[in-house]
């Protein structure tokens, strides 16, 4: 009789069930990166996106001037970083999406960048309202967000 359970990425046993929603990750990923985005996406409020190559969240605010101060902050980080989300806002909520586009997948820009949304987040008061579940083909963050942006401004650009 074979046991309905496997090991994750991680080595903890899961249902088979789960093993559909292990994330793509990005040529490189390391294990430790791998443990932090597992953790993110089960124990935290972020959820896998539905193609699998990026981790989403919803944060929501007391008001659009602590919003606005949300998303300056995490545009100040992403120039440092050199890395960029795909995201949408409307009035005090803001859904964003890490990914990454080259070498496509979930990899450890991505988790870096969602931790650092996590405490700009509690440090900007923002409301708990619990996890967001990953989104069926058309559900509201794809429609909000696109399917996903393939050919984005500089990931678009090639080498000359």
């Amino acid at each position: 009789m074979s046991s309905s359970l496997s090991k994750s990425a991680i080595g903890e046993p899961q249902k088979d069930i789960s093993r559909t929603n292990e994330p793509v990750w990005s040529d490189g990923t390391e294990e430790a990166t791998k443990k932090e985005a597992l953790h993110l996406i089960s124990n935290g409020r972020w959820s896998l996106s539905t193609t699998k190559m990026g981790v989403e969240r919803k944060f929501e605010f007391k008001t659009f001037a602590r919003t606005m101060t949300f998303i300056n902050s995490i545009a100040e980080q992403c120039k440092v970083k050199k890395h960029h989300p795909e995201w949408a806002n409307v009035y005090n909520k803001v859904v964003i999406r890490w990914t990454t586009h080259k070498p496509e997948g979930l990899s450890h820009k991505d988790v870096e960048m969602a931790k650092f949304c996590d405490e700009k987040g509690k440090e900007l008061g923002e409301a708990d309202r619990g996890k967001l579940e990953m989104a069926s083909a058309g559900g509201s963050l794809d429609t909000l967000l696109g399917e996903g942006v393939r050919e984005c401004g500089p990931c678009s650009k090639t080498s000359e």
